[in-house]
């Protein structure tokens, strides 16, 4: 009875819609008895210049570049701001474990190195305080605990760019074999996990069973994307 009870009060979440700077919260795979709820905040991701550069080099001028990479990074800010609302109400409601997008296990430990090293660069250097992302800012000041939603060989079967540093095309069974990985780096937690993760992932196909799966979208991301 009393893991009972236990399982319901990890599992438990707050009026997510009323949280500060959230547009919605949606099921997306129910669960009446969860042991794991994944809640997905859609991530506008930060990516650097030269990708930047080579996903637009063929809509915009060439001497318009950077002024749309600037605009670019204010709508990541501001995506983050909204996140950073949103992931403090959930500390507050006892839920602490945050897995982020493009963290690989590797590097977990040297997380709190490179968030030091990011807040002393600028936009152009990597890493960077938007590159880091907004559970950066709550995870230096230890209010949440942060784990790698990644993997090495996850990050290869989407790398962006070819060795030329092109746009490569990736396929959706190297999307889905990723995702496959990033539900195995949840595995063992019981309770609440906050995904920070690209809004465009659906995770809904990779969740394991007994798990129930809540999108939410911050308002600044529903902006951004043209949703």
């Amino acid at each position: 009875m009393i893991e009972l009870i236990l399982a319901c009060v990890l599992t438990d979440l707050p009026k997510l819609e009323s949280l500060p700077g959230v547009e919605s919260a949606k099921i997306a795979v129910k669960c009446d008895d969860p042991k794991l709820t994944i809640v997905h905040i859609r991530d506008w991701h930060f990516i650097e210049f030269a990708e930047f550069q080579a996903e637009v080099q063929d809509e915009i001028a060439e001497d318009q570049v950077e002024n749309q990479y600037l605009i670019f990074a204010r709508e990541v800010q501001e995506v983050q701001d909204q996140q950073e609302l949103f992931l403090e109400a959930m500390v507050k409601a006892g839920h602490q474990d945050v897995w982020i997008e493009g963290l690989i296990p590797e590097f977990e430990r040297a997380f709190i190195h490179i968030c030091h090293v990011a807040a002393r660069n600028g936009l152009y250097e990597s890493p960077n305080p938007i590159s880091v992302g907004a559970a950066a800012r709550l995870f230096v000041k230890r209010k949440i605990r942060v784990h790698a939603l990644d993997t090495d060989k996850g990050l290869r079967l989407t790398k962006p760019l070819d060795a030329a540093g092109k746009l490569r095309t990736v396929s959706e069974a190297n999307i889905e074999q990723r995702e496959n990985l990033m539900m195995q780096q949840l595995r063992s937690h019981k309770g609440v996990a906050i995904v920070v993760l690209g809004g465009a992932h659906d995770l809904s196909n990779n969740v394991p069973p007994e798990t129930r799966l809540v999108v939410v979208t911050v308002k600044g991301y529903r902006e951004a994307s043209g949703e």
